[in-house]
């Protein structure tokens, strides 16, 4: 598993030329898996490499089967506040798991905030649900997986 964040900065390969890097990773509106990455090259506006059309991702860079395209209005598209099933606020997302392979989201990385990231540090969720906002998601967490019982 790869975090999205680590994504950043990555080189995008095609036929063994780098054509950009990436400059984030975007979830579906589901949250369940990677819709794509945001590809800047140089000058040029930045382009989007759908799933799709990613062969691998890579520790060190991201393989590409085609040329990234327009940018969908998707692209835009966060994962933000995180919430309890009774509507407790619990958070922010500040990172999303996903296999390298499959390109599915395994886990959201979540910060209660500055403070208790200091004390506790952050915890992993498995178990969500993405309720879609405009160009936001707001998650919802079952009661019982408020606490740090996710994922290392």
């Amino acid at each position: 598993m790869t975090g999205i964040k680590r994504l950043i900065g990555l080189p995008v390969i095609l036929d063994g030329r780098q054509i950009g890097t990436v400059a984030r990773g975007v979830v579906q509106r589901d949250g369940k898996a990677l819709l794509g990455v945001v590809v800047h090259s140089g000058l040029r506006a930045s382009r989007f490499l759908p799933a799709g059309s990613i062969r691998m991702l890579g520790r060190l860079s991201i393989l590409a089967n085609e040329k990234p395209g327009r940018m969908p209005k998707e692209a835009a598209y966060k994962l933000f506040r995180v919430t309890d099933a009774n509507g407790a606020r619990i958070g922010l997302v500040t990172d999303v798991l996903v296999d390298e392979n499959s390109l599915r989201v395994h886990a959201l990385e979540i910060s209660a905030g500055p403070v208790d990231d200091l004390l506790d540090g952050r915890w992993y969720a498995a178990a969500f649900d993405v309720k879609p906002f405009g160009n936001t998601g707001h998650v919802t967490i079952p009661c019982g997986a408020s606490g740090k019982e996710g994922l290392p």
